[in-house]
């Protein structure tokens, strides 16, 4: 998988930047600047494409991404690629420098992913936009203890030394998305996975009736619980939430009555992109290698160290689903789970051998309990 040229904040030697020369190894990684912000600006008259990062595992959503889901409701662009990636911080300061001014530069979602280092420290963050920027104001002068910054930098310079490759807290990971305008997008891809995005009320404690017939029609004409969508990820709103599937291709004349669509409680994206390998199924390889402790359970809580952050997880059955509030999602995911057995005990899904018997297991549990029987074991987040 190669590009000629992806537009990253930062260029390569930042996060993204590290991302996208691991992802598209001969790609011309080029900067857009030295914020995030930048690229809604930019996508009027550079079709880039772009690969920024939407959410991290102790952060939770990257504020500065916030567009991403705007102009997905507005129809403005499409997404081409989403993966995530382990993130490592490395800890530079000046050689010889014995000052302590209590006060490290880095990007500000660092303060959550490298919560644990910074407090064995006695350190607070100084915020800047991204880490190749805290690193030129650290060469220029400013007055701090060291950097965060991505691995490579200050490695080969004498006025600096690592002082730490270890920083960032357990099972630190960050999902990066790669985008284009609509009017520049072209599906140069074998899709083996379409995006698409829904609009919802918050989902509180239970599901409302509009957002339960959703679940329901959505979930209820597969055949076979690969061609069932996955739900990735819930953005936070302040009035309405979004959700982003993958899967097949959603059409809303398929899940929603004509009532429904007047009301407006539930408004599907459909086609918000396409990606060449699922990104749960990439999600899941990733944490065999590195996170095996997020694998290790049937049912999994990963609560970030910036407090509600979260990714709810049900290996068995290839769900991993990330968002802000615990509170919001929990509900969307028992309810999911508890229809998918609905779906099998009424033998009419077809499954591997693997996830027929973790079925079998909690069948007893599901059928006195409902979606109740879930008990989520939380992984600690530092």
């Amino acid at each position: 998988m190669s590009t000629a040229t992806i537009f990253c904040p930062g260029g390569s030697g930042s996060q993204t930047g590290e991302a996208v020369k691991k992802r598209y190894p001969k790609s011309n990684i080029q900067t857009c600047g030295d914020s995030i912000a930048n690229v809604p600006q930019l996508l009027e008259t550079n079709t880039g494409p772009y690969v920024i990062p939407i959410w991290n595992s102790h952060q939770g959503e990257i504020q500065a991404a916030n567009f991403v889901w705007n102009q997905i409701e507005e129809a403005k662009i499409k997404l081409a690629d989403l993966w995530a990636k382990s993130i490592q911080f490395w800890f530079v300061s000046r050689t010889g420098d014995r000052t302590s001014h209590r006060e490290i530069g880095s990007v500000p979602v660092a303060e959550t992913q490298c919560s644990g280092f910074l407090k064995r420290r006695g350190a607070k963050l100084k915020p800047y936009s991204l880490t190749t920027v805290a690193f030129t104001e650290y060469r220029t002068g400013a007055a701090l203890d060291g950097v965060l910054v991505a691995p490579g930098q200050g490695e080969n310079d004498a006025n600096y030394k690592v002082v730490s490759k270890k920083t960032a807290n357990p099972n630190n990971f960050t999902s990066f998305v790669r985008l284009a305008p609509v009017r520049a997008h072209r599906e140069d891809i074998k899709a083996g996975s379409r995006l698409t995005g829904v609009t919802m009320r918050p989902l509180g404690v239970s599901l409302k009736d509009a957002e339960q017939s959703f679940f329901a029609e959505m979930l209820g004409t597969a055949k076979d619980l690969k061609d069932i969508p996955k739900l990735i990820f819930v953005l936070k709103r302040t009035a309405k939430i979004g959700l982003l599937f993958e899967g097949p291709q959603l059409y809303a004349s398929d899940l929603l009555d004509a009532e429904d669509t007047e009301r407006g409680d539930v408004r599907i994206h459909e086609d918000v992109g396409a990606i060449a390998k699922p990104y749960a199924e990439e999600l899941h390889e990733l944490f065999q290698r590195e996170f095996p402790n997020l694998q290790r359970e049937h049912f999994i809580l990963h609560r970030g160290a910036g407090g509600n952050t979260c990714l709810f997880a049900c290996p068995a059955l290839g769900l991993y689903t990330h968002g802000y509030e615990i509170e919001t999602i929990e509900p969307v995911i028992r309810f999911y789970i508890s229809k998918l057995f609905q779906r099998w005990n009424q033998g009419d899904l077809d499954c591997t051998p693997v996830q027929a018997k973790f079925f079998q297991r909690y069948k007893s549990s599901w059928q006195k309990k409902g979606a109740e029987f879930i008990k989520f074991k939380e992984i600690s987040a530092t």
